[in-house]
């Protein structure tokens, strides 16, 4: 039984390997093992201990298996699930929509609606920005930033109480935004694309928010908001 369950540790080491070169394909090869190679990847840190310890305990197994014909290691079964795990993961990432807020349940906004009016949803539901649809497409994303942005523009130090959301059409365009930016992802995009997005963003203008599209462009049908604290959280 426990030979049985080391030879079944190689095979779902062995197929590990097998989804790995298939993610890395086409890749220029700078590693001889695609785990070794995973493990240095930042999308593995959660793994990466016991990814280490597996394929120290593989290599012991392919290369010195006995000692005086008994085996000289016999992996655990939670190895063994552990593995299965990490290849599931490489074979199906999850997509980025699962730690997204859907648009259902997304605060949205119009060009004729009152900004004060906005505003106090905004505080009441807890978003710190609002896409503005129109016919069924985002045109832009009203912020806090966009009232600050506006009055700095037209030297006022407050808003009216009959201004509109359409008011502020100059500035609500995603590249428009002064301290902000803006990504927009199709529905094949992993949580690990995500995060990658906020890790990469830079410091000039930090990435607010992601939002999954049915296109992956900012016309595209909005499927999903996703934030940092989102993918922190996830």
């Amino acid at each position: 039984m426990s030979s049985d369950r080391a030879d079944e540790f190689l095979d779902k080491y062995r197929a590990l390997e097998e989804a790995l070169v298939k993610k890395y394909a086409g890749e220029e090869k700078s590693y001889g093992s695609p785990v070794v190679r995973f493990i240095g990847d930042k999308e593995s840190e959660h793994w990466r201990e016991k990814l280490n310890v597996c394929r120290e305990i593989r290599n012991l197994l392919s290369h010195h298996a006995e000692f005086g014909g008994e085996r000289i290691i016999q992996p655990s079964e939670m190895m063994i699930r552990f593995l299965e795990e990490v290849t599931d993961y490489v074979l199906r990432p999850p997509p980025a929509i699962e730690c997204a807020t859907l648009f259902a349940d997304i605060l949205k906004t119009t060009p004729s609606q009152k900004v004060q009016t906005v505003m106090k949803k905004m505080e009441r539901q807890g978003f710190s920005h609002v896409p503005v649809i129109e016919n069924g497409v985002c045109i832009g994303v009203f912020s806090v930033s966009t009232v600050f942005t506006y009055c700095l523009l037209h030297g006022m130090t407050a808003i009216r109480d009959d201004m509109l959301v359409s008011d502020f059409a100059e500035i609500l365009p995603p590249e428009k935004h002064s301290t902000e930016r803006f990504r927009f992802v199709g529905r094949e995009a992993t949580v690990h694309d995500v995060r990658t997005l906020f890790e990469r963003a830079g410091t000039h203008k930090r990435l607010a928010a992601v939002f999954v599209t049915d296109n992956g462009s900012q016309y595209g049908k909005i499927l999903g908001m996703i934030t940092a604290t989102d993918i922190i959280n996830y």
